[in-house]
C-alpha cells in the first residue's frame, strides 16, 4: 500500500492506494498499456528537469540531446556541480525583497571572507 497526500488550501487528506507492489502484478491488475504509460508520463517529467538543468547551466539543444542520449530512466542524471547556478535559482524563485536580502546577505558574507 502506498500512502498518498494532497493538500489544497487548508484542507489535508490521506488515503491509502494499492499499486500491487511490483511490475508483474501492476501490469495484471492495470494493464501494460496503463503500467507502460505512467512510465512514460514520469520518464518525461524526470527528462524535462534534467533539460531544465543542462539549460540553466549555458548548454545547446545538441550538447543536451547528446547528454539526454546516454540517460537511462530510472537512473538518476549526474548533476553539474554549478554552485552560482544553484544560487541563481533559488534567487530567482524569490520575490523581489527576498531576493534584495538574500543578495544583501551574501554581499555581506563575502565582505567578511
Amino acid at each position: 500500500m502506498a500512502e498518498i497526500k494532497a493538500k489544497k488550501n487548508d484542507v489535508e487528506v490521506t488515503i491509502e492506494y494499492d499499486f500491487k507492489g511490483n511490475l508483474e502484478d501492476a501490469t495484471e491488475a492495470f494493464g501494460a498499456d496503463v503500467v507502460y504509460s505512467g512510465f512514460v508520463s514520469k520518464s518525461v517529467i524526470t527528462a524535462q528537469a534534467a533539460m531544465r538543468r543542462y539549460i540553466e547551466a549555458g548548454k545547446g539543444e545538441e550538447e543536451i540531446q547528446e547528454l539526454m542520449n546516454g540517460w537511462k530512466p530510472g537512473v538518476a542524471l549526474k548533476g553539474e556541480s554549478d554552485p552560482v547556478g544553484a544560487l541563481v535559482r533559488k534567487a530567482k524563485a524569490m520575490d523581489p525583497d527576498a531576493r534584495a536580502d538574500f543578495i544583501a546577505e551574501l554581499e555581506a558574507r563575502l565582505a567578511d571572507a
